[in-house]
């Protein structure tokens, strides 16, 4: 299954963006989130880390793709030894008044779709200013 969530607001695309590329701001914005082990200070394709959640839930992930040029990146997240994983793709655009977010998720519907309200709050706060 796929689905996609976005959200808009007033924080400007790049500063949207510089949130994305550095794991350590993503609890700031992300509720589900609530620390990041990354072994870097930026994204980049080929890398992997561990996400830590509410009630000490571990999420391992790795980075598949960046693309600074366009304001797009893909990772893919697991637990339970990659049994149940989820594909994500983000990206970001400018708007006049601010920015534009989205989130492609792909997997299985039993993930896809509890999942979907999570990252919903999360973007609107990751747009905000």
């Amino acid at each position: 299954m796929q689905t996609t969530v976005q959200a808009s607001g007033s924080a400007p695309a790049d500063v949207v963006w510089e949130r994305y590329m550095n794991p350590d701001r993503w609890p700031s914005w992300a509720p589900q989130i609530s620390g990041v082990q990354y072994g870097e200070p930026r994204l980049r394709a080929e890398t992997s880390g561990r996400v830590e959640g509410p009630l000490c839930v571990r999420i391992d992930f790795e980075v598949l793709a960046v693309d600074e040029d366009h304001w797009t990146w893909t990772w893919k997240a697991w637990w339970q030894y990659r049994l149940l994983a989820l594909t994500l793709t983000h990206g970001v655009a400018s708007r006049p008044n601010g920015s534009r977010t989205w989130l492609t998720i792909s997997g299985s519907p039993a993930l896809v779709i509890p999942y979907a309200p999570v990252t919903k709050l999360a973007l609107m706060n990751l747009v905000r200013d």
